[in-house]
């Protein structure tokens, strides 16, 4: 009875050590495919943080550009009032008087 309880465990240990080793194999390739993806998440992650990066200075030099055409607009929009209020009283002088003809 202990011989045949020795052999069974002996057996068990067995099997249970080529289950293992057979799921070990398994896990390692699980783990280099895991590793793979995890690297190249990474790099997408590091390809995208930069694109926001230049997104971010592209954006910020569009904003000073349009600050600067907003007042170089405001700027014109004065010259041209001040264009206009100097052209009007001098419109006023400067009337023609109609020429009467008689025939």
């Amino acid at each position: 009875m202990v011989k045949r309880s020795i052999i069974l465990c002996s057996v068990f240990v067995f099997m249970l050590a080529i289950v293992i080793s057979g799921c070990g194999q398994q896990l390692k390739q699980e783990n280099e495919q895991l590793k793979g993806q995890v690297q190249a998440l990474t790099d997408d992650n590091n390809n995208l943080q930069s694109q926001i990066e230049n997104l971010i200075k592209e954006r910020d030099d569009l904003k000073a550009q349009v600050a600067s055409l907003t007042q170089e607009r405001d700027n014109l929009k004065k010259e041209i009032e001040a264009a206009k209020a100097k052209a009007k009283p001098a419109a006023k002088g400067t009337t023609k008087k109609k020429s009467t003809r008689r025939k």
